[in-house]
């Protein structure tokens, strides 16, 4: 009799979510058909560009698109008159669940060069796909595989920069790391935790967590060298450890790869603030703050900067609003230097009281605290100067 030996345990490989892409029916007005499909190669190749988040499947193999796809966008079309009339819709593969839809129509004037149904595809798409947007509210509230789970886990830790949300997401990622070194999405993610965890002091490590994130970043880079992802770790990486330049040479390439990512706009544009460049970063948190509904804090805080520090008053005042019950670290220094521009010296010290209470170090030595954050001696030297016009001067 053959003996009984244990089966080896199955190691499926890390994947990401997949959303097939499908326009619906036979078009039979030429116009229409052209137009269909103009939008859906625009849609897609935005899409794509988010190559961390998600995987695009379209049509052109043997087997149906929808075959193996987590989520399905489907684009209807109809000619209304001299309109075109379009309806999207993404729904769960497995069971048809309708997660979204959206509708519109234009004229077919209109769409003749096609800039208008680039643009219209590129918007829905960023809508869909970007960090904390549709896809992603939709996938929080899901039963995701290892893979999936991990990188969502380390997105939600930038929106709410709570330490048990770090620990949780670095541990899950550590261990994807480790059946599956050769996923890029888990060593981007990790790297940026890692600078979370060396500037906001989140969960530090044994070692030096500079050099973890440089090797994060450069294993990601090394894995997939036309990541937009991939070369948003490297900024964080080479940043923080003081080399500018290089840095912003990294988030610009980041943005090149992925020109509708809020996120990679956000970030290079605090670096801007960060080294009191705001003129540079002022446009690019404008537009990432008018592209994400559902971004983290830190878009509005470092708007305000922005604006506070170039002098655009009226928008500082509008983000001002924003951010006044922002209770994070960060949320704090905007506060404060918000309360200080209004006079309001009462405001002005409780925010500060509270900046102690959860930072000490800035009570302690605010100036080593801001350079710690990546805020260089300049942007250090406007910011303290503004708090302290009402009595509290630069540490």
């Amino acid at each position: 009799m053959a003996s009984e030996t244990a089966a080896e345990p199955v190691t499926v490989a890390a994947s990401l979510p997949v959303v097939a892409v499908v326009v619906a029916g036979d078009i039979a007005d030429p116009a229409i058909e052209d137009a269909a499909r103009l939008f859906m190669r625009h849609l897609v190749d935005t899409m794509a560009r988010f190559d961390d988040l998600l995987v695009v499947k379209t049509p052109g193999t043997a087997l149906r698109p929808e075959d193996g796809a987590d989520y399905v966008l489907t684009l209807n079309t109809a000619r209304a008159g001299d309109k075109i009339e379009g309806f999207v819709r993404l729904s769960a593969a497995k069971d048809g669940r309708i997660v979204w839809t959206t509708s519109g129509e234009r004229s077919l004037a209109a769409l003749g060069d096609g800039s208008e149904l680039r643009e219209m595809a590129q918007r829905l798409a960023i809508r869909l796909v970007q960090p904390y947007g549709i896809l992603h509210a939709d996938l929080r509230l899901a039963t995701l595989p290892p893979a999936t789970s991990c990188i969502y886990q380390a997105l939600n830790v930038r929106r709410h920069m709570r330490a048990e949300d770090h620990l949780a997401a670095r541990n899950c990622l550590d261990a994807l790391i480790a059946r599956d070194p050769e996923f890029h999405p888990a060593w981007s993610h990790l790297a940026l935790l890692t600078a979370d965890e060396y500037a906001s002091g989140l969960n530090v490590r044994s070692g030096s967590p500079l050099d973890r994130l440089l090797a994060a970043a450069v294993n990601a880079v090394r894995l997939a060298p036309v990541s937009a992802r991939a070369h948003q770790a490297m900024m964080e990486a080479q940043f923080l450890r003081g080399m500018t330049e290089e840095a912003l040479k990294s988030g610009r390439e980041a943005l090149a790869r992925n020109p509708y990512d809020p996120d990679i706009m956000a970030d290079l544009g605090a670096r801007y603030v960060q080294l009191d460049r705001a003129a540079e970063g002022l446009p690019l948190l404008e537009r990432a703050v008018a592209l994400s509904i559902g971004r983290p804090s830190w878009y509005d805080i470092y708007l305000f900067l922005a604006a506070h520090l170039t002098g655009a008053d009226k928008l500082a005042e509008t983000q001002a609003a924003l951010i006044k019950s922002d209770e994070t670290p960060l949320g704090l220094i905007g506060r404060a230097v918000a309360s200080a521009a209004a006079d309001d010296r009462v405001d002005l010290a409780e925010v500060l009281r509270l900046l102690g209470q959860v930072e000490p170090l800035f009570a302690l030595d605010a100036r080593l605290y801001l350079t710690r954050k990546g805020f260089s001696p300049a942007a250090s030297d406007r910011i303290l100067a503004a708090i302290g016009q009402i009595g509290l001067q630069p540490r």
